[in-house]
């Protein structure tokens, strides 16, 4: 697959030039993390340990064995997106053998395989971000439909409501069945022949004995607490861990202003790669430091795209840099705030739900101007 525009724009031109203008003066050359991000992960890695070590002394009931979980699981969560998902990308650090160790390790936390993480997100879903057939990420999920080159349940009329359920599942659906299933694909979107080495099997066997030894059967053993109270507080912080992550980003690709594209007959993709970028991708609070540094800067999901090798510390000047370019050259932005963002998903559900015809596939090409009911106003 390849898209048919390769040419440079004279936005993504004068963004490239501004981008690297930043990075010479204010960011003295440094495209990974700065010493802010390592505070932040050494204060996430705190609440990880602490609350890791509550659950192994003994909760004194079952609400405090929920809080100590759901705070380990929400930590692990954060941890991962602030740290690990940068070290995939190689922009944590120059050295690249230790973004594969950091990245490893703290994927080991969520009991998710990181290397085939990295295989989907990495060489798939960046390189093809929503095109059918390309994109991992939207896979046909039998039970909602999040493009409308998937086909269509009677079932669907009803998923903007029963949505939030199988949402409260991504956790426990990604350790148990996603993983377990990925191993063994020699196929998947766009990679073809995929093979895995001795060694990945036993990673992979090895992450999730850990993961299940250190996160749920220790505390049950050492837990004075009887064992089902305790399971079902790692449960409860499952679903709060599976939550948080889908609605911190589900809309910023699935939402009612994306683009779901097609591959033609000749294996070419309409437009450019930066075209298919601002078509299939939605900010929320793009150049909010505190949504940044909450989310490891995936809220501003342009920046990300186009510079995926560098720390999501920078992605705050670059979506401001985005914003201003994207107004003098008029192109369409969609941006909003978190609530906004989902609403937005639960929009698309909806007309997924109800038009099995309902589409916005195939060809495309970016709006002259931004739409004001997609380009939302910070």
């Amino acid at each position: 697959m390849r898209y048919r525009d390769k040419s440079g724009s004279a936005f993504f031109s004068e963004l490239r030039h501004e981008v690297d203008r930043y990075f010479a003066v204010t960011a003295n050359g440094n495209r990974f993390a700065t010493p802010g991000l390592w505070c932040k992960a050494a204060l996430l890695g705190m609440v990880v340990a602490g609350s890791y070590a509550a659950l192994i002394a003994g909760p004194a009931d079952i609400f405090a064995a929920m809080f100590f979980y759901t705070v380990f699981a929400i930590g692990c969560l954060l941890l991962t997106l602030n740290l690990a998902h940068d070290a995939a990308h190689d922009a944590l650090t120059r050295h690249r053998r230790l973004n594969r160790a950091i990245h490893y390790a703290v994927f080991s936390t969520l009991g998710v395989d990181a290397r085939l993480w990295q295989m989907r997100h990495v060489h798939s879903h960046h390189l093809y971000p929503n095109i059918n057939g390309c994109d991992a990420d939207i896979d046909h999920n039998p039970l909602i439909r999040l493009s409308p080159n998937h086909p269509w349940k009677r079932m669907f009329r009803f998923q903007h409501f029963y949505a939030p359920l199988v949402y409260l599942s991504v956790a426990f659906h990604s350790i148990l069945i996603q993983d377990m299933v990925y191993i063994f694909k020699r196929r998947l979107a766009n990679l073809t022949d995929i093979r895995h080495g001795a060694g990945d099997y036993a990673m992979f066997a090895l992450t999730k004995l850990a993961f299940f030894f250190a996160v749920i059967a220790l505390p049950i053993a050492l837990a004075p607490l009887p064992w089902w109270q305790m399971l079902l507080a790692y449960l409860v912080s499952s679903m709060a861990m599976s939550i948080l992550f889908v609605f911190a980003l589900i809309g910023t690709h699935f939402s009612d202003s994306s683009i779901f594209p097609t591959v033609a007959s000749d294996g070419t993709i309409a437009g450019s790669f930066v075209d298919n970028t601002f078509a299939t991708s939605l900010d929320w609070n793009p150049t909010s430091p505190w949504a940044i540094h909450l989310i490891g800067g995936l809220n501003a999901h342009i920046a990300h795209h186009l510079y995926p090798r560098v720390s999501h510390m920078h992605y705050r000047a670059i979506s401001q840099i985005v914003l201003r370019l994207t107004q003098k050259h008029g192109i369409a932005y969609h941006r909003t705030n978190l609530r906004g963002m989902i609403a937005t998903h639960f929009r698309l559900l909806h007309k997924l739900g109800q038009d099995p015809e309902a589409t916005r596939s195939g060809e495309f090409q970016l709006p002259a101007k931004p739409k004001s009911d997609t380009a939302i106003a910070l």
